[in-house]
């Protein structure tokens, strides 16, 4: 059975403000301690829902016991989850988001119950604050009844049925547990980001700048108007094809005094956000020879922050459809300028972004996405001529979004692996606990700058990639631009 969660009370909030996060603390209402453990959730998948994660985890548990990474954390509280207001919260959750690099990865981790990744252990030295110290592989960690940690719960973003060709053996080997399971829990959407380099490259009529206002400095939130927007035909050419690679012909605002490198990166093939790039723009081709290929978000941002592509990172140059195996690409022929005259464009989840607002609070529609940690060194492209934010994503006119889908383990048997003992059953206190961080994903994504509760959308697909469609009738709020 799939469930879309999305709790109607849960107010949109669209104003353009930077979303608070982790910035303000809160205790855990109910304190427990290891031994009173009664559930334990480990989160192992997409990076796109990373910050949500961690956030609804807060939402519930307060801050963590102990953080690792800026990703990796442990979460411990008590929680009322057994229908019983009268007697107080009475179920120690212990709430783990692991090490991960994508959606595909995720998958394959639950399906196979697999432990090869870190996560925070909550008595490390220095806890709450070990940092890396504090890392440790799951497996080395113990669920309530002694078996060793597994990743228990995963998020994608596409349809596990997307990762089928690049999990273990090509083969989904538990698909009853992702059918059963399949939790939609909020739309993200997905971008393209170029070097800021780009910036003076491009004619004043393609660009806004703001003169103040910016969360980073006066003029420091840039928006890349008109020609310069991404559609899914220069997609195809620019990291399909390979036979795109010059600035000018991306856009005439672009100064065509010298010949620039388009320098493509490309997430790797277990990456959610590749898969979807895939069907979006790629329509199921294979990517060229010539892309950059990188393993994470945070690895993207990178990549693009230095202006790395194939001419600096040939190590990083092609990608094996078959094995993952990087390396035999080579810098491709419709590329003749130099390194230094490369500028770098990827791909990124909307997890990276935050939304500017020009001035205008009461509209909501002309607000545009930029990068939300100021240290980071990229712009974000329209697609198809409109500007990623919530308005545009909700109304059906930014159309490069998804829906984030969440599973668990529900398979009492021992099917791999001999992971024993550990499954959330049907109506259990364990699947409570579980739900329950579902549904407060669904609730704080209504106050996130980018992220659309499924309930907010006017438009939604029957499938990845597929064309959206009307869910419901137009609201005046889709009419108002």
């Amino acid at each position: 059975m799939r469930r879309s969660l999305g709790l109607g009370a849960a107010a949109l909030a669209l104003a353009a403000v930077a979303w608070s996060g982790d910035a303000n603390a809160q205790a855990c209402a109910n304190p427990c301690t290891d031994a009173q453990v009664t559930v334990n959730l480990v989160y192992f998948g997409s990076t796109a829902a990373n910050p949500s994660i961690n956030q609804a985890m807060k939402s519930l548990y307060g801050d963590p016991v102990n953080t690792c990474t800026s990703v990796i954390k442990v979460y411990r509280c008590k929680r009322d989850l057994d229908g019983n207001p009268g007697n107080g919260a009475e179920t120690c959750v212990r709430a783990f988001v692991g090490d991960n690099l994508g959606s595909c990865e995720g998958v394959n981790a639950l399906d196979n119950k697999l432990s090869n990744f870190n996560v925070c252990d909550p008595n490390a030295a220095g806890a709450p604050s070990s940092g890396s110290g504090g890392l440790k592989a799951a497996n080395l960690l113990s669920d309530e009844i002694g078996n060793p940690l597994y990743a228990n719960f995963a998020g994608s973003d596409v349809s596990y049925g997307n990762c089928e060709p690049v999990v273990s053996n090509a083969q989904i080997g538990r698909p009853n547990i992702f059918d059963d399971t399949e939790t939609n829990v909020f739309v993200n959407g997905f971008g393209f980001i170029v070097n800021r380099g780009i910036e003076p490259l491009v004619n004043a009529r393609a660009k806004t700048v703001p003169a103040s206002g910016c969360p980073y400095a006066a003029g420091d939130c840039v928006k890349l108007d008109g020609t310069m927007s991404m559609t899914p035909q220069k997609g195809f050419a620019i990291w399909g094809a390979n036979n795109s690679c010059d600035w000018r012909f991306f856009s005439k605002d672009v100064d065509p005094s010298a010949f620039r490198n388009i320098g493509t990166v490309m997430r790797n093939r277990l990456s959610g956000t590749r898969r979807y790039f895939n069907i979006q723009v790629l329509e199921n081709s294979a990517p060229g020879q010539g892309d950059m290929f990188v393993s994470g978000s945070g690895a993207m941002v990178t990549a693009v922050n230095g202006n790395q592509w194939c001419g600096t990172n040939a190590a990083a140059c092609g990608e094996n459809q078959s094995t993952g195996v990087l390396g035999g690409g080579a810098v491709s022929a419709a590329c003749t300028g130099t390194n230094a005259n490369t500028i770098s464009l990827g791909v990124l989840g909307g997890d990276r972004f935050t939304s500017f607002d020009p001035g205008t609070p009461a509209d909501p529609h002309d607000d545009w996405a930029i990068r939300n940690n100021a240290a980071d060194n990229y712009d974000v492209l329209p697609y198809e001529g409109t500007h990623y934010n919530k308005a545009n994503i909700r109304c059906g006119r930014y159309q490069y979004w998804t829906v984030e889908r969440e599973y668990y383990d529900n398979d009492a048997n021992i099917a791999v692996n001999g992971r024993r003992g550990y499954f959330f059953p049907a109506g259990s206190i364990k699947e409570k606990a579980i739900l329950e961080l579902f549904s407060q994903l669904t609730i704080d994504a209504s106050t996130d700058p980018t992220l659309v509760p499924l309930t907010d959308m006017f438009f939604s697909r029957a499938r990845d990639g597929s064309a959206p469609f009307p869910s419901k009738a137009y609201a005046t709020f889709c009419n108002e631009p």
